[in-house]
């Protein structure tokens, strides 16, 4: 893709082109001859600097905040370890990460888009890891907005594709009912997120009998 600056110099080629191939037969061959020289000269160099200039713009998470992954993450699994109301319990999210997804995963982020109650999320007890070896991934933020109802995960450094990922969110359980979530992957660099799924999550509240057995 061409910028004004670079289509300004392919015309300048362009016109000096015009213009020598009307004055050579006017000149000697000698004059004529150096005249091509210095000219194709002039051409090259100009031609790769604009190569060059378009290698260093080409798209990157830096200059292209839209740039996504070429195949989606997908959520694989969601295990909830308690799903009584009112208890401490963490969320895993198991997220299958393709290797031709291409670009490193930087951030997700979980949206509660139903559910009359919001989890107390607990940002010291969640963290994340490499699902098959357990290997836990550095994180520089867990950022909980309870007025958006929305909790960002920042992996730092970002995760390279070809694995499964599993985030581990620590909350106390909102009061029973469904509550449903719309999670984004946000590709390095980038600030707009893509979809990677929806998932439905059930609370309850215990009978008298199991009010103390679930604690």
């Amino acid at each position: 893709m061409f910028t004004p600056f670079r289509l300004r110099k392919l015309s300048f080629i362009g016109i000096c082109s015009a213009m020598l191939a009307l004055t050579l037969p006017l000149l000697s061959p000698s004059i004529a001859f150096e005249l091509i020289q210095t000219h194709s000269i002039q051409a090259q160099s100009l031609q790769k600097q604009s190569l060059q200039k378009q290698n260093v713009d080409g798209p990157s998470p830096s200059n292209n905040p839209a740039i996504s992954f070429r195949r989606p993450l997908r959520v694989d699994n969601v295990h909830i370890s308690n799903r009584w109301e009112g208890r401490r319990a963490q969320y895993l999210f198991t997220f299958d990460f393709p290797a031709d997804a291409v670009e490193p995963l930087e951030k997700i982020v979980f949206e509660q888009v139903e559910g009359v109650g919001y989890p107390r999320f607990n940002s010291a007890n969640s963290y994340a890891f490499e699902t098959e070896s357990r290997e836990r991934l550095s994180l520089s933020a867990v950022e909980n907005n309870s007025n958006d109802r929305a909790i960002a995960v920042v992996f730092d450094p970002p995760v390279e594709p070809g694995k499964q990922v599993t985030i581990a969110l620590g909350a106390t359980n909102p009061r029973d009912g469904i509550y449903i979530y719309q999670l984004s992957a946000f590709p390095a660099g980038a600030n707009v997120g893509q979809y990677a799924g929806v998932e439905r999550l059930n609370f309850y509240r215990p009978t008298r009998r199991n009010r103390f057995r679930y604690r």
